[in-house]
């Protein structure tokens, strides 16, 4: 698990993905991070993947597991990562739709705070704009 990290922002759990390509083999132990820590019992967590350029469907699979527990505690996930390339295989997923995605970790335990104006990453916008550039 040493490629996890967790820290606190106010009330917010921040678990940092210190991979650079995160996979089925690391799945695993950011469960295990989740359970050992008691991040379930949470109710603000953010998912920090701003150091991966690649991360798989595996990988993918595991962070909506991780939501649907969280979601069944009463709690609420988040994600943070600025790399618009690995934004787009979660939203061919469908990911974008059901998790808040963030371009910063502080934007997104920002954006717990009910008067915030933080906005989300919105990849429909993006899309349109790169389909004008072809």
């Amino acid at each position: 698990m040493e490629n996890f990290s967790l820290k606190l922002v106010e009330l917010v759990a921040v678990v940092k993905v210190e991979l650079v390509s995160a996979t089925l083999r690391d799945s695993q132990g950011l469960w295990d991070l989740m359970d050992m820590e008691s991040i379930f019992e949470k109710k603000k967590i953010v998912i920090d993947l701003s150091s991966c350029t690649f991360v798989d469907s595996t990988f993918i699979g595991m962070i909506v597991k991780i939501y649907r527990h969280i979601n069944e505690q009463g709690g609420i996930l988040k994600l943070a990562f600025p790399q618009v390339t690995e934004l787009e295989s979660f939203r061919v997923m469908g990911i974008t739709k059901i998790i808040e995605c963030y371009p910063t970790v502080s934007a997104a335990a920002e954006s717990f705070n009910p008067n915030s104006s933080v906005a989300k990453i919105n990849l429909e916008k993006q899309n349109t704009f790169k389909s004008i550039l072809k």
